[in-house]
C-alpha cells in the first residue's frame, strides 16, 4: 500500500490504493478529517469579490449590504464587450450579453431581412378605400 502524507498534521500513513484512485484517502484519520474542515479558509464574496471576513468563510457574501444587493438582484454589473459588435458597454443586469436589442437580433438570427415589412417602403401604395385587407397583421412574420 502506498505511503502517503496527511494533509492536516502532515503524519505519514498508508492508503488502500483505491481510495486514492477515487480521491480519499487524503487524512490519517477521522480527527484530522474534522479539523480540517473546521479551518477558516480565506474565499471571496461572490458580489464584490471583496475578501470574507473572518467567521463567514463558508457564505457566499461578505456582508448585510451584498446580501441585500444580490437579494433585490440590484448586483453591479461590470462594463463589459458586447458579444456581436465588440463595443464596450454596462449591462443593465448580470446576463446581458449585448449591447442593444439590435445585436441581440443578430446574435439570434432573427435579422436577416428576409421579412420585412413593404408598406414602410412605399412600394405599395395604400387602399384608396380605406379597406386594405392584405395589409392584416401577420403574427408569423412579426408586421
Amino acid at each position: 500500500m502506498p505511503i502517503v502524507t496527511c494533509l492536516h498534521c502532515g503524519a505519514p500513513f498508508s492508503v488502500n490504493p483505491a481510495r486514492l484512485q477515487h480521491g480519499r484517502g487524503r487524512y490519517c484519520s477521522r480527527a484530522c478529517h474534522a479539523a480540517a474542515r473546521t479551518l477558516e479558509r480565506p474565499e471571496r464574496c461572490q458580489l464584490c469579490g471583496g475578501p470574507m471576513p473572518p467567521g463567514r468563510a463558508h457564505r457566499r457574501y461578505c456582508s448585510r449590504e451584498c446580501v441585500a444587493l444580490a437579494a433585490a438582484g440590484q448586483a453591479r454589473p461590470q462594463p463589459r464587450d458586447c458579444a456581436v459588435c465588440g463595443r464596450r458597454f454596462t449591462p443593465a443586469t448580470l446576463r446581458d450579453r449585448f449591447c442593444g436589442p439590435g445585436c441581440e437580433a443578430l446574435a439570434h438570427g432573427m435579422d436577416h431581412g428576409l421579412f420585412e415589412d413593404p408598406w414602410a417602403s412605399g412600394d405599395i401604395p395604400p387602399d384608396c378605400y380605406g379597406r386594405d385587407l392584405f395589409r392584416m397583421p401577420d403574427m408569423v412574420l412579426g408586421f
